[in-house]
């Protein structure tokens, strides 16, 4: 028996003393904790349990997660943790709540951190924190120890011989306090962080400041971390895996100012199935469950097929690993069904960065024809088919991300986004029609960007507000990984710094600040007031969030008059009938189509011969009415088809009225019938 054995078999001797009975070892203890989500489990840590289990090698996941919710309340932990809420993520609030528990408290200024970020006297933040939140963060602060404790002991009872901690936002000051804790009562415990917040530099910094971090897996653990376990339990060396940073090695594996990943999966089919069973016996024991029902996470691939070809300037979300790769649509319709078996009754989300074009071949008519019922969850770029958004429903896929992000060609051209604005809004048209419901921001504040585009745009939302609104509008974040970040001087940014939060957290140097540092502020390179020219579309498009519920633009074809019903408040007529070729024509623009393609439907479909102008002048008065938009020379109608789609019970309770103030129709008595035949379709189908 080695030294580092007999050494270990001491401490957990101390440990026996003070549990008690010991239970039966764990060799490897993975550790989610605060601030990481409270109703999903880690889908990394999940794996890498999974993949030791053939390997006769035991491990445990511990979500303390849930144990400091309990003990602050879970509306609190989940406004911190949740990023889309006040306060922002870049007040690494998080972050803070932790950091009296790692560091001297001499060495922080926790006054400052107060007065300029949760106070908002800082140049970059918008709005101050309430002065009841201050002190519920405050009194958060103070049961930071006790609870540290706790786990410490829950710790020390598996016996680990490794400790393992994902990394991921909100979750690096509080890992790294309870690994000091534990390095100080299980010194032989090898203590190794993976994550997004320990990739590259961040991984680097993170080791070469704290001494009881054993090592650092920068990218992918699934192929190098059963390696490394195994390694260190047979005490050999592991200097050699790639991506594995230790304090010893850091200055001499650096390249050109890069430090290397771990190596990918090439073969996704060759990852085991994720082991929840940790999550779900946790999250039952807890009084989470009474809060909200566990949803579960599962991949179909890593990287993103779009950004190997043209990074989205802003994103910094796959770090250095954009190589895209997907598991077949056998392997992962067997996953699929596996936990859906497994974990009955649970919502599951795909966490890929993009969903693969080819399942619309087989995975996702697969999903339709066998009705899972799933309730999946995936990210989707926004050029997709309408034949493809129905096929997304029909396989039970009913909430997408899409990457809208604008609605202007230039702003779009400027992120690289590979989309038209037309492309974006005939999906939401199509979303709402076909009952599946699209999450996506609005960004503004890219270099360059031509102030009379968001004047444009914003005289375009009052034309949008019965479609699905985005969930915020805001200026861009400069994150690592990203291009602008990466090449911030050719994109136009300049004194590009860490976040203020950052210097409250860490109290180290500006540069071991800047690599641990993941949100960055800047300022132009050439001035432009951003606010000056966005905040007439930030108040449009609050107007739209809160009209949306009631603003409706639907359309009912009875074969020869196309009536189109307005329920917008911007609405001029509330009923616009459309006949002959005019009516051809907007049901033709369901999709974004150029002139030059209605010219030919429009000679298909009424013979002898139209001219660009003719259909021009036909699209008119539909364009200025509001019911139809124009984008160069392209046309998109903005009505929603009754049929698959039903108003809702607020629109339906508006046009009842709208069609009591409209009173009875005059004039030909075909259109009259047609009208009444309309409005008794409408209230049927609601």
């Amino acid at each position: 028996m080695d030294s580092s054995r007999t050494n270990l078999i001491e401490q957990l001797a101390v440990a026996e003393s003070i549990e008690g009975d010991p239970e039966e070892t764990t060799e490897v203890v993975l550790i989610s904790m605060p601030f990481g989500p409270l109703f999903w489990p880690s889908i990394g840590l999940s794996l890498l349990k999974a993949a030791l289990a053939p390997l006769g090698i035991s491990s445990k996941v511990l979500y303390f997660t849930f144990r400091f919710a309990e003990l602050v309340g879970v509306s609190l932990y989940t406004q911190i943790a949740d990023a889309r809420r006040q306060p922002p993520i870049t007040d690494l609030v998080g972050e803070w709540i932790f950091n009296g528990a790692l560091f001297d408290p001499a060495s922080l200024d926790v006054e400052g951190y107060i007065k300029d970020v949760l106070r908002g006297h800082s140049r970059v933040h918008k709005k101050s924190a309430s002065e009841t939140f201050i002190q519920d963060v405050l009194d958060m602060r103070n049961k930071v120890k006790s609870f540290l404790d706790d786990c410490v002991q829950e710790v020390i009872s598996h016996r680990p011989r490794i400790v393992g901690f994902t990394s991921v936002f909100q979750q690096h000051v509080a890992s790294l306090s309870l690994a000091r804790r534990i390095k100080t009562q299980l010194p032989e415990a090898f203590i190794v962080f993976g994550g997004s917040s320990c990739e590259g530099i961040m991984g680097v910094e993170t080791v070469r400041q704290f001494p009881f971090v054993d090592a650092v897996i920068s990218g992918e653990g699934d192929v190098v971390f059963p390696e490394l376990v195994q390694r260190v339990l047979e005490g050999r060396s592991f200097s050699d895996l790639e991506g594995v940073y230790t304090r010893d090695r850091i200055d001499s594996i650096c390249v050109n100012g890069r430090y290397p990943n771990a190596p990918l999966v090439r073969d996704m089919d060759a990852l085991p199935f994720p082991d929840y069973e940790d999550f779900f016996q946790q999250f039952e024991a807890s009084r989470l469950n009474k809060h909200a029902p566990a949803r579960i996470l599962f991949e179909s691939s890593r990287g993103c097929w779009w950004g190997e070809r043209k990074h989205c300037t802003f994103c910094g979300l796959n770090g250095a690993n954009l190589a895209y790769r997907s598991k077949s649509a056998t392997r992962a319709l067997d996953e699929l069904e596996y936990l859906a078996s497994k974990y009955p009754g649970c919502g599951i989300s795909a966490v890929d960065n993009i969903l693969d074009m080819n399942y619309f071949k087989d995975l996702i008519p697969e999903l339709a024809a066998r009705q899972l019922d799933l309730k999946l969850f995936y990210e989707v770029k926004a050029n997709l088919r309408k034949e493809q958004v129905r096929l997304l429903r029909d396989a039970g896929i009913r909430r997408i991300q899409p990457g809208i992000e604008s609605l202007s060609d230039k702003v779009l051209r400027l992120m690289h986004k590979g989309v038209k604005a037309l492309q974006n809004i005939q999906l939401l048209k199509w979303c709402k029609e076909l009952g599946v419901q699209p999450a996506w921001n609005m960004l503004w504040g890219f270099p360059g960007e031509s102030p009379e585009e968001y004047a444009r745009v914003t005289d375009l939302v009052p034309l949008l507000t019965h479609l699905p609104p985005p969930q915020a509008a805001t200026v861009i974040h400069l994150d690592r990984f990203s291009p602008n970040f990466d090449y911030a001087e050719q994109f136009g940014f300049a004194d590009v710094a860490p976040y203020p939060a950052y210097f409250y957290v860490y109290p180290f140097d500006s540069e071991a600040v800047a690599n641990l540092a993941y949100y960055f502020t800047f300022r132009y390179s050439k001035a432009q007031d951003v606010k000056s020219y966005t905040w007439r579309l930030a108040k449009a498009v609050k107007t739209w969030q809160a009209v949306y519920e009631t603003s409706d633009l639907f359309s009912v074809d009875k074969g020869t008059h196309l009536l189109i019903w307005d329920l917008r408040p911007v609405a001029s007529e509330p009923l616009t009938i459309l006949t002959d070729l005019q009516r051809i024509l907007y049901i033709t623009c369901d999709r974004a189509c150029t002139v030059r393609y209605l010219q030919q439907s429009a000679e298909e479909h009424m013979g002898g011969k139209f001219t660009h102008h003719d259909i021009e002048v036909l699209l008119q008065p539909i364009v200025e009415r509001g019911l139809m938009i124009r984008e160069g020379r392209s046309y998109l109608s903005l009505a929603i088809p009754l049929g698959d789609y039903s108003p809702r019970k607020p629109v339906l309770e508006r046009f009842h009225e709208v069609v009591k103030a409209l009173g009875e129709p005059s004039g030909d008595e075909t259109v009259i019938s047609l009208v009444k035949d309309a409005k008794r379709e409408v209230m049927f189908m609601g």
